[in-house]
């Protein structure tokens, strides 16, 4: 069947394009499946379009399947067709497709894919749509993780997108709910009082508001915080911050730019709750809450929310903010949250017209060594950050040369989806492990480097994980060494004739003079892995932590990830010839999972 064939019959077709990776889910409504004792915390549940489609989903973790349930599908015989489709990175091209029809004589269904050019769809040869129940205005089907077939996405942990505008993570952990008595809970707002947005591209704008006096007086546990967002197109992310300095101290009431806060405002850089485009709310775990308030807690805290204006429209108003619940009762544990990646410098460049450049930063294993407790900590939620040309990211975790599983990954990146994941596996962080962030860049279609820095079109690469117990380690995290910088500067002068750089001069300036090639990207690339480390091991305070030498640190040796996908699969013979569905380019690790063409903005 072609895809004309599809547009003319619109007025009776469904398609609903999943685009990314992981779907596993279900309602319990259906008569096939009633006889399961299924908790409301492992059904999720996502509103696909304006018609009221409703997808509800649940994993089957030991079976390695997800359930699916979708409500108005065929809206009571308006519509013959539904189509269900999954797409690695947001691309109607190469989709795989569970398609249902519905008619007088039962239902058909088809295990299908899409052209390259999204003009016809092809039947799979493999079928692995598996229906449970079909009615006149629902359905109700499952399927594997992964089906090894090369003709269809397999379901993993990473981002998905919905018709390219919807994007959710489908492999997910249940669901959390707040066991406290209302009488012991109170929610917070956080927020900006009906600012005027600059007309410019990036701006950081801070507000600096004290504490309500019953919860400056006495401790309470943050248990859950959710965004509250006024303009959704400019607001970019946002975090509140805990001023870590005497609980005596006096700080400024403030609403302007970030800078210009006021000096005492300078100690307010401990992130409490943070958030990013995509994210809903986050609630933590019944064993830990954040702590807040209590006669030891500065009564001051911090907003910080980043505006991104690329069109530089005048005339907005804002709003936006962050509200917390909070209890009274406290919980076992003081929850915290540590970034990990890579320092936000320009130290790091990104070669342009790269498929996938990777960067690392490092959280090494000395630093972990002096600054977690005997015990460890449980990392329990994570949160990926990179700005508008990040692709993939993951986070890995070493205890001496053995690696252990990973913190997280998501290898279908979207930097329009950054949620904090509540994380199925909680690993365990022990004195002297070390934990590598990678982040890997699309820079196809721009001419120069790309920097690491603030704004949005330079680039970031952050893992913010929630943990427990609560230490003082804030920041762990690397760039390349000034040393190491000096000497790949004087290396592309001298030995690479590059005129233009100065060893001694700006290192944003030094990239782009560089006139880069496949070579000298590759190069880049091969040094990054090997030089010394400048390490931020820091406490709140901004403070290093003592006992190492902290510039010129130690690399963390690796090896390439592991393969993301299919590392156990056994494609049949009748089915050699076929390149998957979920191919793509590949990146200087080898792993070929991105697209083929640049996807624009």
């Amino acid at each position: 069947m072609t895809f004309p064939e599809f547009r003319r019959r619109r007025s009776r077709i469904r398609i609903v394009v999943l685009l990314g990776v992981a779907i596993l889910l279900v309602t319990g409504v259906t008569r096939d499946i009633s006889c399961f004792n299924i908790s409301s915390t492992q059904i999720h549940t996502l509103n696909l379009d304006h018609a009221k489609l409703k997808l509800t989903w649940m994993m089957d973790w030991y079976k390695k399947e997800v359930l699916f349930h979708v409500q108005n599908t065929f809206l009571h015989g308006r519509y013959k067709f539904f189509a269900l489709g999954f797409s690695p990175r947001g691309e109607l091209r190469r989709t795989d497709l569970c398609i249902f029809t519905r008619g007088p004589v039962g239902h058909q269904v088809l295990d299908a894919y899409t052209s390259r050019d999204f003009n016809r769809i092809y039947v799979d040869s493999e079928q692995n749509c598996d229906v449970m129940r079909i009615d006149e205005s629902s359905v109700a089907f499952r399927r594997k993780f992964d089906t090894c077939d090369p003709q269809d996405v397999a379901i993993h942990g990473g981002t998905m997108g919905i018709e390219g505008v919807l994007q959710a993570q489908i492999l997910r952990a249940d669901t959390i709910t707040i066991p406290e008595a209302k009488s012991v809970s109170k929610k917070v707002d956080i927020k900006l009082d009906k600012v005027a947005i600059p007309a410019v591209e990036t701006t950081y704008w801070c507000k600096v508001q004290r504490l309500e006096s019953w919860l400056a007086a006495k401790k309470h546990h943050v248990v859950r915080f959710e965004p509250i967002i006024t303009n959704e197109h400019v607001v970019h992310h946002m975090e509140v911050f805990q001023c870590v300095t005497d609980s005596k101290l006096e700080i400024p009431l403030y609403e302007g730019s970030c800078a210009d806060l006021p000096p005492e405002a300078k100690a307010c850089n401990k992130v409490m709750a943070l958030w990013a485009m995509g994210a809903g709310p986050f609630t933590y775990p019944h064993e830990t809450g954040l702590p807040i308030g209590g006669k030891d807690f500065n009564p001051y805290i911090r907003l910080e929310v980043h505006f991104n204006n690329p069109d530089l429209k005048p005339n907005i108003v804002d709003s936006s903010g962050m509200r917390i619940d909070v209890v009274s009762k406290l919980r076992k544990h003081d929850a915290a949250i540590m970034e990990l990646g890579l320092e936000y410098s320009d130290k790091m460049a990104i070669p342009p017209g790269q498929v996938a450049f990777p960067l690392t930063g490092y959280c090494i294993a000395e630093c972990t060594k002096v600054a977690l407790p005997p015990t460890g900590i449980t990392i329990f939620g994570s949160q990926l950050h990179t700005h508008l040309r990040g692709v993939r990211v993951l986070t890995r975790h070493f205890r001496g040369a053995t690696e252990l599983p990973e913190v997280n990954r998501d290898d279908f990146y979207s930097h329009h989806y950054q949620e904090i994941r509540q994380l199925r596996y909680r690993p365990k962080i022990m004195p002297g492990d070390a934990l590598l962030t990678t982040c890997y860049y699309d820079t196809r279609g721009y001419d120069t480097a790309t920097l690491g820095g603030f704004s949005i079109s330079d680039e970031m690469c952050v893992n913010y994980i929630h943990y427990y117990p609560a230490t003082q380690l804030e920041l762990c995290k690397s760039v390349l060494s000034e040393k190491s910088l000096y000497n790949y500067f004087k290396y592309m002068r001298e030995v690479e004739k590059q005129i233009g750089v100065d060893p001694d001069g700006a290192r944003s300036e030094n990239y782009h003079q560089i006139r880069w090639n496949r070579p000298r990207a590759d190069q880049l690339f091969e040094y990054y892995l090997e030089q010394p480390l400048s390490m931020q091991c820091n406490r709140s305070d901004g403070q290093r932590f003592e006992g190492f030498e902290w510039e010129g640190a130690p690399v963390t040796e690796f090896s390439p990830p592991r393969p993301a996908l299919r590392e156990s699969c056994h494609v049949s013979e009748e089915l050699h010839w076929f390149k998957p569905v979920s191919v793509g380019k590949c990146d200087a690790f080898g792993e070929c999972i991105y697209a083929e063409e640049k996807i624009k903005e």
